[in-house]
């Protein structure tokens, strides 16, 4: 079997020889059989009649040999490639303007390919990942999920039968010191089994073990591949040295994998235990941080059963702790949707109007491979004439097709790259998750499908046709076979309409994405955000563990950064609107009948230095805002936005009104009352797509946060502040790290990040639809009218009027658009329900859109129609009678 295929590959690429060969042997058979003959006594004549009638001719034999060797069929692949590049190089605008539109389609969808892949598709590097659940509490209060409680995953893990596994996985930042520039690190602080759950192994070094998950274990860590490339040059010494962590030495136990990903950025992992004896209020079960579970799905256990089970112990909790656990369910996720995000639908339907396009150009090179077979139409006939078969002019054509899009497959992966590139630097980091996005090989896998199916698409219908030629009908005479069969023109008609309706689908798209759009950046987020920077400050070391020190730096900061030039406001402020950032507590409002629990308002709570409201540009809608005399020997106050003016004072003026935190299911002291002293406007805390909520805002003073937002309003571009704020806060501490460094606008950017990547990717493949669907209307009526110009000059010459024959063909180009609008506006009813989730304050069936985007069709298709029509104006009646 071997050899057979050496010799059929030697047959290929060394083709004379392997013939001379053939031939020697065939004719040493012949001299035998005739020496046989001879020798019979037959006459020499006699003898080579009698051997051509039992041996056949040699070139007979030959082809018969190369049938039986299977090389007879790459040589006829290679005869076909050969001819059709000679063909496709005689008629270079027609194969150029084909490569072209191939290029743009093929490259388009592998792009949008290897974008889908890295994010929706790519294997996670955990074992079994389809297994791995991630598990939050819900509560009817807060839309969406919210953390764990430290007791509450304690409770999970040892009640539940439903996952062989249970690990907590809680959010930790660090400031990393004793470097050249002190930074914030971030990291998780995990249970011990939580690497081995995901099926990893440190790089070097050891895991966790579970000793280290009991109260009182050492302080140890697990650096990130990229922070121990970054601050220790890969060492593999590094193992049981320290790294100095909010000013307390950790020992490097080990070094994670290069393919480690998390949800978040994470530098380094801490044990659970270390984070627990660090945080007194983490055995409290009402206060859930920023704790998720990650859970493995027992074999043989649903999703649903799974599910079920959580939901029955939450209940159980419910009953026994009605105070912090009452109406406090249980989410379950996978752990590939957590990845993803919110970023799924909109990358789905990028792909589908990726799809879109491959379609349109597809459909626009069957056009033009249609009208080009019909100028060919005498060729075709000739090589059946003289004993061609249907088959073997449709695999001609194929090969043609086959051509052209390997040429515009090569063409489209180099675009990709160049567009991968451009959408990955649109995304935010964040947006990502880790995700690895670039020309992998699933993605050529996908691009060599992509080639394969576009052959098939533009070019079997052509081929079709043309080995339908009519023999008699093109050979004959003086015949007139230019003007093409009818169904051949009922085929680009055909084409043409599919072109327009899917490119009104993808405009109607991209329409309603664009109006979400713009309306979205409409919306009031209740702050002003021009030359406003804001930067991130924790001060996590012993010496900032008592409220004076805190605040005597919070102090000092402020006067620090309020003597730089150019400097307008300066404030502190724990959350900023459009962040998401927020610490959440149930209030009491003085005079309310007490509701039942888990049911007390639970509003976002700020802690702001008295500049902020000025700063961000709040609106004081009543009362006054904050002083230097709400300090912490002052009457405690507060300031609560619009919409808890209206829920929690309804009935009276918020002004004077009183309320204080906590609740009397879960508070057993002394209440500690706070007035309402002003009313400000409501911000979009959680981005500006999502409703404001209830917001309170206290002084600083009264409670002393060791984590702030440093917020700098400047009259200038705030570039050049960066350094001079790390000046002001190394002059105070040297140690102490910035971090988190941005511009309100890019805030609102980020906000909208999603939004934006779809409006312009949409966009633009929408508008190259568009051109697509004028070429193709273009080159179906201008073809027409080349064909018609018999039929032209004839009725000019019969007194046809410049304006008839105007009219005459811009209605062919009008009708055809119709058919293709109709036929979009009805398919687009059906396909933008869809994408209702990605729209805002906008119907996915909002007429305006449909209108505007069908009065653009008509108009391409006239403007494209138009252009044939008044070639047709300049044909002479005279010179085409006479040529007839």
């Amino acid at each position: 079997m071997l050899n057979d295929f050496f010799f059929r590959i030697r047959h290929l690429f060394r083709r004379n020889v392997a013939e001379g060969e053939l031939e020697q042997e065939l004719r040493f058979h012949r001299e035998r059989e005739l020496e046989k003959y001879m020798k019979s006594g037959l006459e020499e004549a006699e003898a080579l009649r009698r051997l051509r009638m039992s041996f056949g001719g040699l070139d007979q034999i030959k082809e018969e040999c190369q049938d039986a060797w299977g090389t007879r069929l790459f040589e006829t692949l290679l005869q076909d490639l050969r001819y059709g590049s000679r063909v496709l190089c005689k008629s270079p605008g027609f194969t150029i303007i084909a490569l072209l539109t191939l290029a743009l389609g093929i490259g388009a969808n592998t792009a949008i390919f290897s974008i889908l892949y890295g994010i929706l598709l790519r294997t996670l590097p955990y074992q079994d990942a389809a297994r791995l659940i991630m598990l939050r509490e819900t509560t009817p209060r807060v839309a969406g999920t919210v953390s764990v409680s430290y007791p509450d995953f304690l409770d999970w893990r040892a009640q539940n039968t439903a996952f062989s596994e249970m690990a907590a996985v809680n959010s930790v930042g660090f400031n990393l010191s004793g470097i050249d520039q002190p930074e914030n690190v971030s990291g998780q602080a995990v249970s011990a089994n939580f690497l081995s759950m995901l099926g990893m192994r440190p790089l070097l070094g050891r895991d966790f073990d579970a000793s280290e998950e009991k109260a009182g274990s050492a302080a140890v860590v697990l650096l990130s591949y990229p922070l121990w490339q970054s601050h220790f040059g890969g060492d593999r010494n590094v193992l049981g040295r320290s790294i100095a962590l909010d000013g307390r030495a950790f020992s490097i136990i080990g070094v994670l994998p290069a393919d480690f990903r998390w949800t978040e950025k994470t530098d380094l992992l801490e044990p659970i235990a270390v984070w627990v004896n660090s945080h007194a209020s983490s055995h409290d079960r009402g206060e859930r941080g920023d704790m998720a579970v990650l859970g493995r799905l027992a074999p043989n256990v649903s999703f649903e059963r799974g599910q079920a089970q959580m939901q029955s112990i939450a209940a159980r909790l419910a009953n026994a702790y009605p105070g912090t656990n009452d109406q406090f369910g249980v989410a379950l996720q996978p752990i590939r949707d957590v990845f993803v995000g919110d970023i799924r639908p909109a990358v789905i339907l990028l792909f589908v109007a990726v799809t879109f396009v491959l379609l349109i150009a597809c459909a626009n090179v069957a056009n033009l491979f249609l009208m080009r077979g019909t100028g060919r139409s005498r060729e075709i006939a000739l090589r059946m004439a003289i004993g061609a078969s249907r088959g073997r002019i449709i695999a001609q054509m194929l090969t043609e097709s086959l051509i052209l899009t390997l040429l515009g497959g090569l063409a489209g992966v180099a675009l990709a790259v160049a567009v991968i590139r451009g959408l990955v630097g649109l995304m935010p980091v964040e947006m990502l998750a880790g995700a690895t996005v670039g020309l992998s090989g699933p993605a050529l896998l996908f691009t060599a499908a992509v080639v394969l199916l576009s052959t098939f698409l533009f070019g079997l219908a052509p081929a079709g046709r043309s080995a339908k030629a009519d023999l008699q009908l093109e050979l004959k005479d003086g015949g007139r076979t230019a003007s093409g069969s009818a169904s051949q023109a009922r085929w680009r008609v055909i084409l043409v309409v599919a072109e327009i309706s899917l490119a009104l689908v993808l405009l109607v798209g991209a329409g309603l994405i664009t109006k979400s759009f713009f309306r979205l950046l409409a919306v009031d987020a209740g702050i002003r955000t021009e030359h406003v920077l804001t930067m991130q400050i924790d001060l996590r070391t012993a010496q900032y563990d008592k409220d004076p020190a805190v605040l005597n730096f919070w102090d000092r900061l402020l006067a620090a950064v309020s003597q730089l030039p150019s400097v307008q406001a300066t404030a502190l402020g724990t959350g900023l609107p459009l962040t998401g950032d927020h610490s959440r507590t149930d209030i009491t409002i003085a005079g309310m009948d007490p509701p039942k629990p888990g049911s007390y308002p639970h509003p976002d709570v700020h802690i702001i230095s008295p500049a902020y409201i000025n700063a961000l540009g709040l609106r004081l809608v009543r009362g006054r805002t904050f002083s230097d005399d709400d300090n912490e020997h002052a009457p405690k106050v507060a300031i609560i936005n619009s919409l808890a003016a209206r829920q929690l004072f309804s009935r009276r003026d918020p002004i004077g009104g009183r309320f204080y935190f906590g609740s009397t299911d879960t508070d057993r002291k002394a209440p500690e009352w706070r007035t309402v002293v002003g009313v400000v406007g409501d911000t979009r805390l959680y981005g500006l797509a999502n409703p404001s909520r209830l917001e309170v805002y206290v002084p600083f003073h009264q409670f002393a946060p060791g984590s702030m937002k440093l917020i700098v309003k400047s009259a200038t571009e705030q570039s050049s502040l960066t350094s001079e704020v790390r000046s002001a806060v190394a002059s105070l501490d040297k140690d102490q790290p910035v971090f988190d460094i941005e511009t309100m606008d890019q805030y609102v950017r980020d906000s909208v990040s999603t939004r934006r990547i779809t409006f312009f990717v949409l966009g633009c493949f929408s508008a190259l639809a568009l051109v697509l669907a004028g070429i193709g209307i273009y080159g179906v009526i201008s073809y027409s009218v080349a064909q018609r110009r018999r039929e032209i000059g004839i009725r000019v010459a019969l007194g046809a009027q410049s304006s008839d024959v105007l009219q005459m063909v811009i209605t062919q180009g009008a009708k055809i658009a119709l058919a293709g609008v109709l036929t979009g506006i009805a398919a687009s009813l059906c396909l933008t329900r869809l994408m209702s989730n990605l729209l805002f304050s906008v119907s996915s069936t909002d007429p305006p859109t449909f209108v505007a985007v069908a009065a653009a069709i008509l108009f391409t298709a006239l403007l494209a129609s138009y252009i044939p029509a008044r070639r047709a104006l300049r044909v002479d009646p005279i010179s085409t009678l006479r040529c007839e």
